[in-house]
C-alpha cells in the first residue's frame, strides 16, 4: 500500500534515550527497595510510566513519593543534558523525507517537553513542527492503545492505512497495528519475530527503500 506520511516513535527510535530512562527507573526501584530483573528491560521499554511505577510500588510494598514523576523527570533531564545521541541514521532519514516533502510526526508515550529536550539535544527538532509532536499525555492514552497514533494521523490529515509507523518497542508496535497502520519495527536484537503483520528492520538506514 502507498505510504503518504511517516509517524515515528521517539525514545529508542529517533534518540538513544531508552538506556538513560531505564537506568533512572532502575535507580528509583532500587532506592525504593524493589527487585529489578533482567527481563524488565524489554518489558519497561516504551511502557506507560504509571504502570512501571505501580509495579515498583507493588514489589517494594510501599508507595513511591507523591512527586515521583517530577523527581524522575529531573533526574532524566540531567542525564540527557550530560549527553544524548541520535539513533544511527535518524538525521539522514529525516533529511531524505524532508527533501521529498513527506509529512512526518512523532507519536510518543513521553511528554512533549521531553521530546523537545531530546530532539533539541540531538539537533533533530528542526525537522518537526510543534503540533506534529503528539504525546500520550495529551490524548490521555498510552501505547499499546492506538489513540496517539490515530491523533498523529489526524493532524497530518492522512488516513491511518496510508501511514507508516517506525517503532522499537512492543507496546508501540502493537499500538500501531491496532491503529491499522503500516508498521516498521526497528529490531536489531530480533525481539519481534513472533509478531505478524510488521516489517522488521535492523537499522534506520534500511527504511530508505521503503519510505523514500
Amino acid at each position: 500500500m502507498t505510504i503518504d506520511a511517516v509517524i515515528f516513535d521517539h525514545d529508542g527510535t529517533l534518540v538513544d534515550s531508552e538506556t538513560i530512562t531505564l537506568t533512572v527507573v532502575g535507580e528509583i526501584a532500587i532506592e525504593a527497595g524493589a527487585e529489578v530483573y533482567p527481563e524488565d528491560i524489554d518489558r519497561f521499554v516504551g511502557a506507560d510510566l504509571h504502570v512501571v511505577f505501580a509495579e515498583i510500588e507493588q514489589r517494594s510494598g510501599a508507595p513511591l513519593p507523591e512527586d515521583i514523576f517530577d523527581h524522575f523527570r529531573a533526574r532524566q533531564t540531567a542525564a540527557i543534558q550530560d549527553g544524548l545521541d541520535e539513533i544511527t541514521g535518524a538525521r539522514a532519514l529525516l533529511s531524505a523525507l524532508s527533501t521529498l516533502s513527506r509529512p512526518i510526526a512523532v507519536a510518543s508515550n513521553a511528554p512533549v517537553a521531553k521530546m523537545e529536550l531530546c530532539l533539541g539535544a540531538t539537533n533533530l527538532l528542526s525537522f518537526f513542527s510543534h503540533d506534529h509532536l503528539v504525546s500520550a499525555y495529551d490524548v490521555g492514552a498510552w501505547k499499546p492503545d492506538p489513540t496517539v497514533f490515530l491523533r498523529a494521523a489526524e493532524i497530518l490529515d492522512v488516513a491511518p492505512a496510508r501511514c507508516a509507523v517506525v517503532e522499537d518497542s512492543q507496546p508501540g508496535v502493537l499500538g500501531a497495528l491496532a491503529a491499522g497502520m503500516q508498521v516498521f519495527a526497528l529490531d536489531p536484537k530480533d525481539r519481534f519475530g513472533g509478531i505478524d503483520g510488521i516489517t522488521r528492520i535492523a537499522a534506520l538506514a534500511d527504511l530508505h527503500d521503503h519510505l523514500t
